[in-house]
């Protein structure tokens, strides 16, 4: 039995929770949530002044004021910490990716501005994009994080956009889903060259090349 079942059922007494017990729980519940959301504060901190590399592990404690021990409670290193800074980053843009699913996405004007919102989100953010591209050079797995992250913005999608509702495990789908992720994969890949300024990104004429991939995509049937 796990500690924390075993602390659940001292929290009853005579078959109703103590109080004392139970808010004692709560607290140290509390304190493991407060030093996890403190480590991946301090790792950003660190990682976006610093770069990846340089932050060792105790640095990222050091930091956020715990120990060693507390860190590796929570995390198996600085790789796995970065994925899953990856994955509370990639979760606050989620509603950005699917906006437009909401809107008028088979008009022009539309998918540009969506585009270009997508664009200014990412320049905003290049510091830890360096450093997430850092960490997919440091750790082979780092990679696996992101290509999830479009199966699921594809599965999304495809709640609201007919084009976008295609499952990779049906062979008469598999070829329309792997357009689908290509596409999406192009339109955050060439996001993030703009916001490093890598590469032809930069130049206006990307986000409407973008979107006019995006509106040939949702335009054409699914059946081919």
């Amino acid at each position: 039995m796990a500690d924390a079942d075993r602390g659940d059922e001292a929290a009853l007494v005579g078959g109703a929770p103590d109080p004392r017990v139970a808010g004692l729980i709560a607290f140290h519940r509390q304190r493991k949530r407060d030093s996890r959301e403190r480590l991946l504060e301090a790792a950003m901190s660190n990682f976006c002044d610093r770069g990846y590399l340089p932050v060792s592990v105790e640095d990222i404690a050091s930091a956020a004021g715990v120990s060693r021990m507390t860190f590796y409670r929570h995390f198996k290193g600085k790789a796995d910490l970065a994925a899953d800074l990856f994955r509370v980053t990639a979760e606050a843009a989620m509603p950005l990716y699917v906006r437009i699913a909401a809107m008028e996405f088979e008009k022009r004007l539309v998918v540009v501005e969506w585009i270009a919102a997508i664009f200014d989100a990412d320049r905003a953010n290049r510091h830890l994009l360096r450093v997430f591209i850092q960490a997919t050079a440091d750790e082979g797995d780092f990679t696996a994080r992101a290509q999830e992250f479009i199966d699921d913005l594809i599965g999304t999608l495809g709640m609201s956009i007919p084009a976008f509702a295609v499952r990779p495990d049906r062979e008469d789908e598999r070829r329309r889903w792997l357009e689908a992720w290509l596409l999406l994969y192009e339109i955050l890949d060439q996001s993030n060259h703009s916001a490093l300024a890598s590469g032809v990104a930069s130049d206006p004429l990307v986000i409407e090349i973008l979107a006019d991939r995006f509106l040939d995509f949702v335009s054409t049937r699914s059946e081919r």
